[in-house]
């Protein structure tokens, strides 16, 4: 079985369209809960701000009273008071996140549970999990830039508003992404139980992996996770490899996680024989010129190069440009 074999059978495209319609209108009740529990810490910070701020003001108004020392004392313990307090519910609301993040996933995958009919296939249900906690994530994404839409009349600073969004809830729509892609996989691995051998089973797990890696990756203070997952990744890619060992679409994914991980060699490897089973692939072709550049081939690089221009392709005068690409900043004589 070929993986658009994989595609097209009615495992993978497990199409009830009521589940689907409820899967959506769940991840909508499972964003408006996160929005409440992420403005929730938003408003906390604002408060103590506030508060804060007038006590500053208050405490400098009152040195320009000379006699009234009382009142400056009592100002100066109520900053303290304030910004000791604002320290320990902060130390305090940091330790319960991540307990709300997995309340809130157990509280989405029940409420997709029960929409779930009781006499579907055990497989079926593994993957209508897996696959709405997925959606869910994907919503997180998508929804983001709503989380504190301004009024009509103020709407020219929504782009301002969108980057401020993004700088203060990235991390917990990371972390939120991450639980969500961990219990996609758990059902993933579930459902493999019970279909060791099912293909799409694993192609569809092995997806979940990379999605976790790259979230692991774009967080860049994860690297052993990271790693962790892409390999985990390449694995069931392999397997897929052996049942279907000419299908260029594995072959891809591989070359794909090996580049994350900066495994040029065995990226290279997968393009190669990428192009023993599709020799006319120039887009293909053309990446492996850079990566023969990239690893300091030129020879090789070169001789893709002329390939690419008997082919006609439209990119390969952009292959040049890759030609010093192994050589060290400091060997440039503009450094010198």
């Amino acid at each position: 079985m070929n993986v658009n074999e994989i595609k097209s059978d009615t495992f993978w495209r497990f199409n009830h369209e009521g589940f689907h319609k409820n899967v959506e209108s769940n991840c909508s009740t499972g964003i408006k809960q996160f929005k409440k529990i992420v403005r929730s810490y938003v408003f906390f910070h604002l408060f103590f701000l506030g508060l804060l701020t007038a006590e500053v003001i208050a405490f400098f108004f009152f040195l320009t009273l000379l006699f009234q020392t009382s009142l400056i004392a009592f100002s100066l313990a109520a900053i303290l008071l304030t910004g000791f307090a604002y320290l320990i519910l902060l130390f305090y609301f940091q330790t319960k996140k991540p307990e709300q993040f997995l309340e809130l996933r157990n509280f989405f995958m029940l409420l997709c549970k029960k929409n779930l009919p009781k006499n579907i296939l055990r497989s079926e249900y593994h993957l209508s999990l897996a696959n709405a906690a997925y959606r869910f994530a994907a919503h997180l994404s998508k929804d983001q830039e709503t989380f504190h839409p301004l009024p009509e009349k103020v709407s020219s600073f929504n782009h301002v508003m969108r980057k401020v969004t993004h700088l203060c809830h990235k991390n917990d729509i990371k972390r939120m992404k991450e639980v969500l892609y961990l219990v996609s996989i758990s059902e993933h691995i579930q459902l493999i139980k019970n279909a060791p051998t099912n293909l799409e089973a694993h192609a569809s797990l092995a997806n979940a992996y990379v999605a976790l890696s790259r979230l692991y990756k774009a967080q860049g203070t994860s690297k052993e996770k990271f790693e962790v997952a892409a390999e985990k990744a390449i694995q069931e890619f392999k397997i897929i490899d052996h049942y279907s060992p000419e299908d260029p679409w594995v072959h891809a994914q591989l070359a794909s996680c090996y580049h994350d991980l900066k495994m040029h060699s065995k990226e290279i490897t997968e393009y190669e024989t990428i192009l023993k089973l599709c020799p006319e692939d120039k887009q293909i072709l053309f990446r492996l010129g850079i990566l023969c550049f990239q690893q300091g081939e030129n020879a090789r690089g070169l001789q893709i190069y002329e390939q690419l221009k008997e082919m006609q392709f439209s990119r390969a005068d952009e292959l040049i440009d890759f030609y010093d690409a192994n050589i060290k900043q400091e060997y440039f004589i503009s450094s010198l």
